[in-house]
């Protein structure tokens, strides 16, 4: 069963914001123009960071579920509102990413599949202990680990990592010690 481990979003506020007005107005917000223009917020009940952009584009990233991101963006958009920004609005909001951890409870022999696997499958013992695996349909990426654990990256719902699991599941069940 994969367990989402970090969830990527993005919004629109709708509107242009001047950074250091909103940077000054919240609590936790950081802003060093020297590093990069955004500011980045701080949410501690659901852990979420989020980066403002002077455009009004918000990213969010988090380990919290879905619609617990949804919850945080809509409470970004209201601090930025509270900046002085009443114009502000929560409005084009889509996940952007879903990372995802899972464990097959059974060993991979890494050096076999990859072998077997050629086109989708990179190992470099030397260089990482895991392989890369990447898939054309669904588009996404699996890095597998010798223990058997699996991280999944590239696709942006629940539904689709549950179908893409099933679809590589008999190739890493091949491959099991």
């Amino acid at each position: 069963v994969p367990i989402p481990f970090i969830i990527t979003a993005r919004f629109s506020l709708g509107c242009e914001v001047d950074l250091k007005k909103v940077a000054f107005g919240i609590r936790n917000a950081e802003f060093n123009p020297r590093k990069h223009g955004s500011i980045t917020i701080r949410l501690f009940n659901p852990r979420v960071a989020a980066l403002v952009r002077e455009r009004g584009i918000v990213t969010l990233s988090g380990s919290t579920g879905e619609q617990e991101l949804k919850a945080s963006a809509k409470k970004i958009a209201r601090l930025v509102q509270k900046c002085g920004y009443e114009q502000a609005v929560f409005a084009e909001y889509k996940t952007t990413s879903i990372l995802c951890k899972v464990d097959l409870r059974f060993p991979v022999r890494l050096e076999a599949l990859a072998a077997r696997w050629r086109k989708n499958a990179v190992y470099e013992p030397e260089f990482c202990c895991n392989c890369v695996f990447r898939t054309r349909k669904p588009k996404c990426t699996y890095l597998v680990t010798a223990g058997g654990k699996l991280m999944i990256s590239g696709l942006r719902r629940m539904e689709d990592i549950h179908e893409a699991l099933k679809r590589v599941y008999p190739v890493f069940f091949d491959f099991q010690t």
